[in-house]
């Protein structure tokens, strides 16, 4: 997908990271288009319109096809600007061709700890669950800890709620990928798994969207 495909209307997601620990994400709706940028509802926090300046700061965009499969948009830049009386956050980029999400589902970002056991591995992996889809999960893990994690590898989660609910996953890596911080690894689930569908459910009604009704188009 390219990025001037992505049209008005589009729900978008972002995550940042500071090149460290830090995470937050946050979902918009697209309110103009252009070739290389779009303007968006701004982000919001507790009231507050976000700042995305600052050193290190990496900003992801996740932004669905026509045909519903996920893409994403590395480092992008966001910016505040005001268009026509409104105020907006503009989000642009150098990467023209998004990467598609190779296990074809919607991804719901969760920045958890969590316990891994990995085929082939005797010690449990201590480390956090990045994503959750209804086909798979993503996890990092830094560089330092020297596991050697191959494609391929069979992979079980166990996740704990902050509500005491336990949750478990299972999948094959099918994706490794180095940052400047962390290995990422993505697995795949053979099977969907109804405790999973139930956990997405639960952080769908979490979710605080920050979309404004004077920006919609009527």
């Amino acid at each position: 997908m390219n990025f001037s495909d992505i049209s008005v209307g589009t729900k978008i997601q972002i995550t940042v990271n500071n090149g460290g620990d830090m995470q937050a994400k946050f979902v918009s709706r697209v309110m103009k288009t252009g070739d290389r940028s779009v303007l968006v509802i701004p982000f919001m926090h507790k009231g507050v319109r976000v700042n995305f300046d600052g050193e290190n700061v990496r900003v992801h965009l996740l932004a669905p096809d026509a045909q519903g499969s996920n893409w994403t948009f590395k480092n992008c830049h966001i910016t505040t600007v005001r268009k026509d009386g409104l105020v907006y956050h503009k989000i642009t980029t150098t990467m023209l061709v998004g990467i598609e999400n190779r296990r074809g589902e919607k991804r719901t970002y969760v920045w958890q700890p969590a316990v891994f056991n990995v085929e082939g591995i005797v010690d449990q992996i201590f480390t956090t669950l990045k994503d959750v889809s209804p086909s798979g999960f993503a996890f990092v893990m830094e560089p330092r800890k020297r596991v050697a994690l191959q494609i391929g590898m069979n992979v079980s989660c166990t996740l704990n709620e902050k509500n005491g609910n336990v949750i478990h996953m299972r999948g094959k890596i099918i994706r490794k990928e180095k940052s400047d911080q962390y290995i990422l690894y993505g697995c795949r689930s053979a099977d969907q798994n109804p405790e999973i569908l139930d956990y997405l459910k639960r952080l769908a009604g979490q979710r605080d969207e920050n979309d404004n009704e004077q920006y919609m188009q009527k």
